[in-house]
């Protein structure tokens, strides 16, 4: 060939490849018209070769190879044992890769990727041998079997270039290797725990598979990214937009015999995927020699550039440098291989841990958004910048999910946080329950050393128990039953209709206007949207009992309903599967989850993938890094899937947004009222209740019926419950059980309420320890009642019979009393008595001695009065480390003279008799009883029992807490919250309320 038409090929070659060639196209191709029309002038064919082969020809390849330098620069040009590569080099690990990496994250934009060198007649510059691949086209390289070491050393160089100049985690490989079966590639392991590297594929079926998703890939990427708008990804950057999707290589170290069907995916994948970053690297044999009978063999790919070995020994034919042999690099050094591999894998799982910050999706100013229509908020990037979660008629509940350490609860901080930033406590209002064994949404609560609070939260709950958030979606519905009513009688269809028709009146503590300008005056308008957060939900469901039945259909009647008054669900869990609740009921899982057309998968199982999105979307189960997520807004359908980066809320964002929302609700409301704060392993504090702190003393002479108060209901009403201590036969109380602490917290806080209700002189009480470790609380109780102003006496074992006798002659004395009062004035006028019995049961031998002359025994006397001392104002309370053990005292039918009891560790079948053969599943835990009162409440009753007055590290099962636990109460009423329980972190309040 003349060198005017080598210089026109190579100029032609340069100009396809890539359009930043085309000024020097340009000037190639005006020297060789120049040439040409010497040529035609003179007709010397020889004085215009001599040209040629002179300045002409020298120019063109110094022009040549100044192009592929400026566009192969850094690692994509670097010779391997040039300093380039120092930061891979081995000894300086993964700090020298992830310095590498960080320094093309910023504008990066791949050119042409060295291979070799192209042999030039000199005197000419030597020419680099570079082809362009991403964003480009695709590279074919075909050579006889005996040379195929060469081929795979070549591929294996550049990919190494490749994934060593491209940021971390930005280009992900798929290699298909039948015959070497990885091998070729070996030195890449390491980035397969990263995700750039896929399994290595070995089989037909596997590469089919592969196929498949690359193109629905491609097809995913050409409609939503390009649209119709832009060619390729490149243009499209180019413009401006943001580009998330990584560049993807299908690498195939042998041409595989493909069926007709996935033969047109493969040659689909090589002419549309370079426009979506997606390529393709083929090892072939030439003239056929890979391809079965009957099938052709490897053809040229759309958009390539193809490398075929050439006869001589060592020498290769690039498709760019056509006439001209070439030359390829020596083969990359194993442990160069390595090291970039192990450095670039450290750096895209730093990438992949790493998330953006919350601060840069916060509004400027707060509570500018009105939520009449719907709730959204960012919570991370997606590829077209942040990505929104809306609740609102088309996604009215949301749905998330993610193995452990995914992101789920940074997901849902985000997402309470942002929410709150945008909508004023008027606009929303929320219900934080967390079931597992964590803390974070214990900032949403107050604390003694920090009083923020969520101005938001109605209610907050940590480490929930079932009954809890069950009581939590009965106030949901009953609040959307109460709206039921306002729209019927406003002629409303929806929220949005009834908060236009009826502004509603404005709610108790709001102020008479905003008291900065910024600030939407919160509490002012009624009607807010309503969101209840619940993160892993699955517990309420768990096991299949009347608590999951009911938390069942609240759950279904919420989510099928809940969109025209507002209500809102967001449900998260680490999974869907084996819900019994869910499995046993028919319907049940697709009528619920049905209506969660909005739905957040982290990483996760693709099994989990297929329960959590739809059975055919396994999307979430390639995700690998922490806070990435498939974002779903289609019931899961896989073409509404968005890859989304969750923001995360760091420390110092959130210290300046819990200030500003502090200070935005001292301006606009006057007496703000925090959440009911619910912590389900902390012991509920009798001194700081509500309840208790309201109760005063009864007028002196007024009859009265104490209620002494026994722990707080998991429920959002009432502080606390109790047994009313009336004339009634049976008003006695008996707590049963093993669980020592549990049980001395109780007769101590029934017996400290009763006592805070006695006007002066209107209580006796006698405190029995029947057992040596019970004097400690019953001097500790003996303590508070004398400093209380209230009659105590104080009896060891060896003085109960007495007591009991003399308590007896009393019931005795106060009935022949009331039959000589001429008004039968109850009680005759007598002080209140309670007789206190801690651990009963160990006194039977004492009471079964006789009581005095004749048969007569302690027990006798005991039993008259459970069966006659209510009606004379005489109550027992005792504690009992056993249900058969208070039924042997009490005597054979005659189980109703204690109407009362609380039950404290006991199985709920030893229960069954005892509460109008009533079914019992909770109450057997630590911190927690069952109170039944079979002339008040039909049902049993889970509560947390009142802590002891001094509880001691050694007092058994249910103990207190470490030292620096710090147990508080707080008052949530007036919002319709009641009591709770809570403890705070060491060193911090919790709550109780």
């Amino acid at each position: 060939m003349s060198g005017n038409r080598r210089a026109r090929a190579l100029a032609a070659a340069v100009q396809s490849s890539l359009a930043a060639a085309l000024a020097v196209a340009e000037r190639l191709e005006g020297q060789a018209d120049r040439l040409e029309g010497a040529r035609g002038a003179d007709g010397a064919a020889g004085d215009l070769d001599g040209l040629l082969a002179g300045e002409g020809q020298a120019q063109a390849f110094t022009e040549a190879a100044e192009l592929v330098y400026a566009q192969a620069k850094g690692l994509a040009g670097a010779g391997w044992g040039t300093s380039a590569w120092s930061a891979f080099a081995a000894g300086t690990g993964t700090a020298g890769a992830g310095d590498a990496v960080a320094a093309t994250e910023d504008g990066f934009r791949p050119g042409l990727w060295r291979l070799g060198r192209v042999l030039v007649p000199p005197p000419a510059r030597a020419v680099p041998l570079a082809v362009p691949l991403l964003d480009a086209g695709n590279l074919r390289v075909s050579a006889p079997r005996e040379r195929r070491a060469e081929a795979v050393e070549a591929v294996r160089g550049l990919l190494t270039r490749i994934v060593a100049a491209a940021p971390a985690g930005r280009v992900e490989l798929t290699v298909y290797d039948p015959f070497e079966l990885g091998a070729g590639l070996a030195g890449f392991a390491p980035l397969r725990a990263a995700g750039v590297v896929g399994p290595t594929l070995t089989t037909r079926p596997a590469l089919e598979a592969a196929l498949a998703e690359l193109t629905g890939h491609v097809g995913r990427i050409t409609v939503d990214r390009l649209g119709g708008s832009f060619a390729t990804l490149r243009e499209r950057e180019d413009a401006g937009l943001p580009r998330s999707e990584p560049w993807r290589v299908l690498v195939l170290l042998a041409w595989p015999s493909l069926p007709d069907e996935a033969a047109r995916a493969l040659t689909g994948l090589a002419a549309q995927g370079p426009a979506c970053g997606v390529h393709v690297i083929a090892l072939t044999e030439p003239d056929g020699l890979d391809a079965p009978p009957g099938r052709p063999g490897a053809g040229p790919l759309p958009h390539e550039v193809a490398l075929i070995a050439a006869p001589a020994p060592g020498r290769w034919q690039c498709s760019l440098t056509p006439g001209l042999s070439c030359a390829l690099d020596a083969a990359a050094p194993a442990d160069l291989v390595a090291a970039v591999a192990s450095g670039v894998a450290a750096a895209a799982t730093a990438a992949a841990a790493s998330a953006p910050g919350l601060g840069a999706l916060l509004p400027d100013r707060l509570w500018e958004h009105d939520s009449a229509g719907g709730i959204s908020m960012p919570i991370g990037f997606g590829p077209d910048g942040p990505c929104a979660l809306a609740f609102d008629d088309d996604t009215v509940h949301g749905l998330v999910g993610g193995q452990a350490g995914a992101g789920k609860s940074t997901l849902l901080l985000t997402t309470i946080y942002g929410l709150a930033a945008r909508y004023g406590p008027d606009q929303l209002r929320m219900h934080l329950l967390d079931f597992k064994e964590g803390l974070e949404f214990a900032q949403f609560g107050p604390r003694e050393r920090d009083p923020f609070f969520l101005p938001h939260a109605d209610t907050v709950g940590m480490d929930s128990d079932r009954e809890f958030g069950v009581a939590v979606l009965r106030h949901v519905r009953e609040e959307m039953s109460r709206r039921a009513v306002a729209m019927r009688a406003a002629g409303a269809r929806d929220l949005r209709a009834l908060r236009a028709i009826d502004r509603g009146p404005r709610r108790p503590g709001a102020s008479g206007g905003a008291k900065e300008e910024h600030f939407r005056t919160p509490f002012d308008e009624a009607w807010p949207r309503i969101l209840v957060v619940i993160d892993e939900f699955q517990v309420m469901l768990t096991p299949l009992d009347p608590v999951a039945r009911e938390a069942v259909a609240l759950l279904e009647t919420l989510a099928r309903q809940g969109r025209a008054y507002g209500i809102h669900l967001l449900l998260a869990s680490q999974t869907l599967s084996g819900i019994d609740a869910l499995d046993a009921t028919a319907g049940k899982r697709g009528s619920i989850f049905g209506q969660f057309a909005l739905r957040v998968a982290l990483r996760t199982s693709i099994s989990e993938s297929r329960v959590l999105l739809s059975t055919n979307n396994e999307a979430a189960g390639a995700l690998s890094g922490v806070g990435q997520a498939v974002v779903n807004r289609r019931n899961g359908h896989p073409a509404g899937n968005e890859l989304v980066r969750v923001a995360r809320p760091d420390t110092a964002t959130l210290a300046t947004l819990r200030r500003r929302l502090g200070k935005a609700l001292a301006a606009t409301v006057d007496t703000p009222r925090p959440p009911r704060v619910f912590v389900g392993h902390a012991p509920a504090v009798l001194a700081a209740n509500p309840a208790f702190t309201a109760l005063r003393p009864a007028r002196p002479g007024a009859p009265a019926d104490p209620l002494a108060f026994v722990g707080v209901p998991l429920d959002l009403a009432p502080p606390a419950v109790g047994v009313t201590l009336s004339a009634q036969p049976g008003r006695n109380l008996a707590v049963l059980g093993p669980l020592r602490r549990e049980a001395v917290g109780v007769l101590q806080a029934a017996v400290r309420s009763v006592a805070a209700q006695a006007p002066p002189g209107g209580l006796r009480v006698d405190l029995v320890a029947a057992s040596h470790e019970t004097l400690g609380a019953v001097d500790e109780l003996a303590a508070a009642l004398r400093a209380a102003g209230t009659a105590v006496t104080v009896t060891s074992m060896t003085g109960l019979a007495g007591v009991v006798t003399e308590t007896a002659a009393e019931v005795s004395r106060r009935e022949g009393a009331a039959l000589t009062t001429a008004t039968g004035e109850r009680g005759g006028g007598f002080p209140l008595r309670l007789l206190v019995l801690f651990a009963a049961d160990a006194a039977r031998a004492a009471l079964e001695a006789p009581s005095g002359s004749g048969r007569r025994t302690g027990l006798d006397d005991l039993r008259l009065v459970t069966r006659r001392g209510p009606a004379a104002r005489v109550h027992l309370l005792g504690w009992w480390r056993g249900p058969s053990r208070l039924l042997d005292d009490l005597g054979p039918g005659h189980r109703d003279d204690i109407a009362a009891w609380v039950a404290v560790g006991v199985p709920g079948s030893d229960l069954f008799a005892l509460a109008g053969h009533r079914a019992i599943a909770a109450g057997t835990a630590a911190n927690r009883g069952v109170l039944f009162d079979r002339h008040g409440r039909a049902e049993p009753r889970t509560i947390v029992p009142f802590a002891p007055l001094d509880p001691a590290p050694d007092q058994g099962v249910g103990g207190a807490f470490p030292a620096g636990h710090e147990l508080v109460g707080r008052d949530a009423a007036g919002a319709g919250a009641g009591g709770g329980a809570a403890v705070g972190e060491p060193g911090r309040s919790g709550t109780s309320g």
